[in-house]
């Protein structure tokens, strides 16, 4: 039996809720703080329910407002959407006890907002490919299983991560890791290819079904891991996608494929779509574009790392969220041919 831990989970949506209902079920001691009333309203009434690959309902030991948060926080797991990194850590951060440290649980360059709210030693980073969706009040659906790791931001093994990798194993088997950048920055790459499929109305499998868009598909990644080789970061092997092997110079179509299938492999029944793709198509809300791809592409063209087909994938997303664009494969064609001009404009 783990020793029981205090956990406060900022974000009861898909990863925090998922995480947090793990972590409460395997006994340990879970603050939600959340900022959805009707959300909020449903777990302190009624628990949290997880449904899909999961199925049980939980009652944490709290469920709170940011401003009703009370220390001590113990373990805090940062779970909001990345742009909301700033503003639900402002409330949060200064509660954090000198022995006590964030966990990003985030997708793309989050972990820096976690970094200039409470300093990079109180900061860790976790990488995961689970996921799932906020279903209804009080109702998280745990949609795709995949790896887990979590480590320090400047490498090496900690007795810290060590302890936090055992109790997060209650959500599934999780990696204590020395090297949770690189597999962060290898998700990032994926991403790239989650955000191109975002842009057609069909099933993730479906779209990195379509040779057409293999050449695509490994360009985007190629240009993301131009940009971490740029920022000194070393990219691993995550679970069968290797990025390494869609660089232009070790490219195979055995490769490329194998890649993409890994990717379409992290889908099931449950979940065939990305998150960017709920985000547009059914909450019609703004994705995390902007802070991860927008932020990615900025920082990659400071370091002297042109992204073109990057960046046209953010421009088409962006022009979803403002409804000038619609779903369609001609989109993905579209992506192509703005990714030419922005490179012929660059010389």
């Amino acid at each position: 039996m783990r020793a029981a831990m205090r956990f406060t989970i900022v974000g009861a949506g898909a990863i925090g809720g998922i995480t947090g209902g793990h972590l409460v079920r395997a006994g340990h001691e879970v603050t939600f703080v959340e900022t959805a009333d009707e959300h909020l309203a449903a777990i302190r009434e009624r628990g949290l329910t997880l449904q899909g690959l999961s199925d049980f309902t939980v009652r944490p030991a709290a469920a709170v407002r940011p401003a009703e948060l009370r220390p001590p926080l113990g373990t805090v797991l940062c779970a909001v959407k990345t742009l909301h990194t700033t503003a639900a850590l402002a409330p949060v951060a200064p509660l954090v006890g000198r022995d006590e440290f964030i966990v990003s649980m985030q997708n793309g360059l989050a972990y820096r907002d976690v970094v200039d709210a409470v300093g990079a030693e109180r900061t860790l980073v976790a990488c995961f490919n689970f996921g799932g969706h906020y279903d209804s009040p009080g109702r998280v659906i745990h949609g795709t299983r995949g790896g887990f790791h979590v480590g320090e931001i400047g490498g090496g093994m900690t007795s810290r991560v060590r302890t936090l990798a055992d109790a997060l194993s209650a959500v599934q088997e999780c990696e204590a890791s020395d090297d949770v950048l690189g597999c962060l920055w290898s998700k990032i790459a994926m991403a790239s290819v989650f955000f191109a499929t975002a842009l057609v109305d069909a099933d993730v499998s479906e779209i990195l079904a379509r040779d057409r868009y293999h050449t695509l598909m490994a360009d985007l990644v190629a240009e993301t891991a131009a940009a971490a080789d740029a920022m000194g970061v070393r990219l691993i092997e995550l679970h069968g996608f290797d990025p390494e092997s869609l660089r232009p110079e070790r490219r195979t179509t055995a490769g490329v494929r194998r890649a993409l299938d890994s990717i379409a492999g992290s889908f099931n029944p449950l979940q065939q779509r990305t998150g960017i793709w709920i985000d547009l198509a059914v909450r019609k809300r703004k994705t995390e574009a902007e802070p991860q791809l927008g932020r990615l592409v900025s920082e990659a063209e400071r370091h002297g790392v042109a992204m073109p087909l990057n960046r046209a994938v953010f421009e088409l997303i962006t022009e979803m969220e403002q409804g000038r664009r619609s779903f369609g494969w001609e989109n993905l064609d579209e992506v192509e041919r703005r990714g030419r001009e922005l490179s012929e404009a660059r010389g």
